[in-house]
């Protein structure tokens, strides 16, 4: 098999992101959300607004790209969880959330996204996290599947997202944080941008 490497996403990656992301919800949310929508996503639009994002990462957050033979075929976002009125009033200290993870469809089945969750919620560990949760579209059955093989499973907390005019359920799911996290240094270090040709 060919080797995996998960490690720090960095500037120049940007617009493989993109790509990664656009792709993957246009497969995995065919049928959930509009056909609309998804073909007015655009590859080219947000690379230069991510690389800068990118090359000023906030403290605490963690972009993982997952490469397979010098192509990136995936990425996860984590970091501390996003406000709420549960956090607000003092009852989710502690918690870290996984933002976002995205496999491009050539690259499903194939261990990239479980390497993904891996790395992001020992990232969390790390950082001092005990429990973790994550957000996933009740239709999105397969992203189900794959949370709650996992470990994970839906807490309870539900929301309602509008694309394109068209509601859709999201629900939270959780999971314990790993008891050992891995060292700072189990991840390769971000590798230097490419030069400009």
């Amino acid at each position: 098999m060919v080797q995996l490497t998960v490690r720090e996403a960095v500037e120049a990656d940007a617009g493989d992101l993109v790509r990664v992301r656009v792709d993957a919800w246009r497969a995995a949310y065919a049928g959930v959300i509009p056909p609309a929508y998804l073909d007015e996503l655009d590859a080219t639009a947000a690379p230069a607004r991510l690389g800068e994002y990118l090359r000023d990462l906030p403290a605490g957050r963690h972009y993982l790209a997952a490469e397979r033979m010098g192509r990136l075929v995936g990425f996860a976002i984590a970091g501390a969880e996003r406000p709420s009125v549960e956090s607000a009033r003092g009852e989710r200290d502690g918690f870290g959330e996984v933002h976002a993870l995205y496999v491009h469809p050539d690259a499903w089945f194939t261990g990239a996204g479980s390497a993904l969750l891996h790395a992001a919620t020992h990232r969390l560990a790390e950082d001092g996290m005990h429990s973790l949760s994550l957000w996933v579209l009740e239709r999105n059955v397969q992203a189900r599947r794959f949370y709650e093989r996992h470990g994970w499973r839906p807490d309870g907390a539900r929301d309602e997202l509008r694309f394109g005019g068209a509601l859709v359920q999201e629900l939270r799911y959780a999971a314990p944080a790993p008891a050992r996290p891995l060292s700072a240094s189990a991840l390769p270090r971000p590798r230097r941008a490419r030069a400009a040709v």
